[in-house]
């Protein structure tokens, strides 16, 4: 019987080790870049200062809620798309 008990109590202890411990895998959002990183790109800024998308050179950027409630609860996280290409360019939070 106390075989069983010291094998259980092992099992537990590589499972909390192992598989709670893991590092939680970065969604979608936190995979965009954040905008001072995007802008290091020379073709995201024109003469004007003004962003561009560097897809397509468009200036007209729509910044768009992050709607999953369970990632953005607060309604603090949004992302930023290209109104013609539609590509998603970066990320911010408020």
């Amino acid at each position: 019987m106390s075989e069983y008990l010291i094998i259980i109590v092992i099992m537990l202890v590589i499972y909390f080790v192992l598989v709670r411990n893991k590092k939680r895998p970065k969604t979608d959002w936190e995979n965009l870049p954040i905008l001072s990183e995007y802008l290091k790109d020379k073709k995201a800024i024109n003469e004007e200062k003004k962003t561009l998308c560097l897809y397509c050179g468009s200036d007209q950027i729509i910044n768009k809620p992050l709607k999953d409630k369970k990632e953005n609860p607060a309604h603090t996280k949004s992302y930023h798309t290209c109104s013609h290409c539609r590509v998603i360019l970066w990320r911010s939070e408020v």
